[in-house]
């Protein structure tokens, strides 16, 4: 049952954020009558209401509902003292307190535009607000608080309100017949029928024919053709340390040489001595 009451709960508060603009925090005007009842049950309203209405709540009293609660004398102390620690509305009947019922209503006005909640157990009262739209109700059963279905008022309020939203404004009115004339033309040109492509012909490109040559391009061909013949042809030098960049025939030639000179140069050899 529980998680039954917190399912329509959510889809009430729903009703009313989508349709009336309530949101959290929420702002809860209590009464005296709510809270002698709670009093009587043992329910803590400021730790109930948030778990309730599953998100931020302030409770509020007006200095009206004060008055009167301090008024009842010992019957009403208990809510007395409870209200004392709730956030007052400035109501402006501080002078001349009034009814706390006929206060609230004053509050409430006709359109709800602090967008508060009620929690009341007077019935009369219930009554007046369940006729403004955009006023949901907090009543007590037994020890279980709940939240009250949207009013007949309401719902018919929230009704009006959408099917404005889907009629046009007026500056989207102005545009219309632009924006029809747009749609026959689009219309128009899509009941043409598709224009044929062409055939195309042969890419000239393609049959271009090849240029001859120059005799430039071939005599310069040609001079290419044997420098590359003679430097194959031509010896390949031998790089060394002791020779440099030679070709093989120079240095076979420059080693013949140093050898020469080397035998040359050397000393008679020594005969030796014959014994006598």
């Amino acid at each position: 049952m529980r998680v039954k009451r917190h399912k329509n709960h959510r889809r009430i508060l729903r009703f009313y954020r989508l349709s009336f603009g309530v949101q959290e925090p929420f702002h809860v005007l209590v009464d005296g009558t709510f809270l002698t009842h709670a009093l009587q049950q043992k329910i803590h309203v400021k730790e109930q209401l948030p778990k309730m209405l599953e998100g931020r709540t302030t409770p509020m009293v007006t200095g009206c509902v004060l008055a009167e609660l301090r008024s009842l004398g010992d019957r009403a102390l208990g809510a007395a003292i409870i209200a004392k620690g709730y956030y007052r509305v400035k109501c402006g009947h501080d002078d001349a307190p009034i009814s706390a019922s006929r206060c609230i209503r004053e509050q409430i006005s006709a359109t709800n535009e602090r967008k508060f909640l009620v929690a009341t157990q007077d019935p009369e009262l219930c009554q007046q607000l369940r006729k403004v739209p955009g006023v949901p109700l907090i009543r007590l059963k037994g020890q279980v608080p709940l939240l009250e279905e949207p009013s007949s008022f309401s719902c018919a309020s929230a009704e009006v309100s959408e099917a404005k939203k889907l009629r046009p404004s007026d500056w989207e009115k102005a545009k219309l017949p632009e924006l029809r004339a747009k749609e026959l033309q689009i219309k128009a040109l899509a009941e043409q029928p598709p224009k044929k492509k062409k055939r195309k012909g042969v890419n000239p490109l393609a049959c271009k024919k090849k240029k001859p040559k120059s005799n430039k391009v071939m005599a310069v061909s040609a001079n290419e053709i044997t420098k590359q013949a003679e430097a194959k042809v031509k010896a390949k030098r031998v790089r060394s340390r002791r020779m440099g960049t030679r070709t093989r025939a120079e240095a076979e030639a420059m080693l013949s040489k140093e050898a020469a000179a080397s035998h040359a140069s050397e000393p008679a050899a020594v005969r030796p001595k014959k014994k006598r």
